[in-house]
């Protein structure tokens, strides 16, 4: 932390106004976030807070936890986890984030505790395996993201968003079949996404875990199974006389009971959210997954109308889906941030200038 930064311990009408700056400067920029209250109160040990010698300030729950690594949710989060829910306000608010940053990861850095023992599997991306720590921000809230680059944080995932467009005439790719997944396409299924996973881990919006297929055929079978969660196949239309052809496209849809705590980001609804969206490679640029997404979303119109919103999460840095979902309409809301712990030992590099 600068020394120009002074310590904050703010009441009660300090952490209101606080919140009530932070969310209306939120709303200017991305009416669509939903902000939530921080739930702050004075004195509580979680609290990290900081202001400038210009009224700058901000303030944010530090909470960790562990994940354990045979479960479902160790595929998209570090096994153990330093988050940090956050506010700022004043005219200087990329500077209140950086010096709330750095009071944070100097906090997590004199006490990380010791993270549980790993899956065996080696680093293979940018976002941390073992032991991280992890903020979500507004993805257009600039001034802010341009404190947390410079912090030495790294947008990992980006949560999309499309609200309804007028229907249009959906694409059709030549060659291809589109058809509702059955049992008997689970498999190919869970396949399609194991290699969306892979990919996605090499640039820092998944772990693959050795349990993976294990969970991911669970939950397969589940959403094949469920009417209201939609999961296509693209099959490549079989010759005279051939059985079905292969699976080169799948797309998942869970419909809003289903779409959990994420459904709450958001300020508009009711919310899907897509889940897979994957094309083999040999078929990529054919029109196959333009036509997966059209069908998908007319299932989403046609069921909850036009003030549906269909959320999904996409790596920041992959090079396949983040211009695809910006050409399917989709735009990012809020951002994950994420840094490996070992990089707040000592010796490591340092997150103040």
């Amino acid at each position: 932390m600068t020394p120009a930064v002074r310590a904050w311990e703010p009441d009660g009408d300090d952490l209101a106004a606080l919140e009530a700056e932070h969310r209306a400067r939120v709303a200017a920029h991305d009416a669509l976030v939903a902000v939530p209250d921080l739930g702050a109160v004075p004195g509580d040990e979680r609290l990290v807070a900081v202001r400038l010698p210009d009224g700058s300030r901000a303030a944010g729950l530090a909470t960790s936890g562990d994940v354990p690594a045979g479960s479902a949710a160790a595929t998209f989060r570090p096994l153990r986890e330093h988050r940090l829910r956050a506010r700022a306000a004043g005219p200087d608010v990329g500077g209140a984030v950086r010096a709330l940053v750095d009071a944070w990861t100097t906090r997590v850095g004199g006490a990380p505790g010791v993270a549980p023992d790993g899956d065996g599997r080696p680093e293979r991306g940018p976002a941390p395996r073992d032991h991280g720590l992890v903020l979500l921000w507004p993805s257009r809230d600039v001034e802010a993201v341009g404190a947390l680059a410079a912090s030495g944080l790294r947008p990992t995932v980006h949560l999309a968003a499309r609200r309804d467009a007028p229907p249009a005439s959906p694409r059709v790719a030549p060659g291809v079949v589109l058809a509702d997944a059955g049992p008997s396409d689970v498999t190919d299924v869970v396949e399609h996404q194991l290699a969306e996973l892979e990919y996605d881990e090499l640039v820092g919006a998944a772990r693959v875990r050795p349990r993976a297929r294990e969970h991911l055929a669970a939950q397969v079978a589940g959403a094949v199974a469920n009417p209201a969660t939609t999961v296509l196949v693209a099959r490549r239309s079989p010759a005279r006389g051939e059985d079905a052809g292969e699976v080169v496209g799948v797309v998942a849809v869970e419909p809003p009971e289903r779409a959990g705590a994420v459904a709450g980001t958001v300020t508009a609804g009711p919310v899907s959210y897509l889940v897979l969206l994957h094309v083999t490679d040999g078929s990529r640029g054919g029109g196959v997954g333009g036509a997966l997404v059209d069908a998908a979303l007319a299932r989403v119109r046609d069921r909850l109308g036009p003030g549906a919103v269909v959320l999904l999460h996409h790596g920041v840095l992959n090079p396949l889906s983040a211009p695809f979902w910006a050409r399917q309409g989709f735009r990012p809301v809020l951002t994950t941030w994420e840094l490996p712990v070992g990089a707040l030992s000592p010796g490591a590099r340092s997150l103040s200038p």
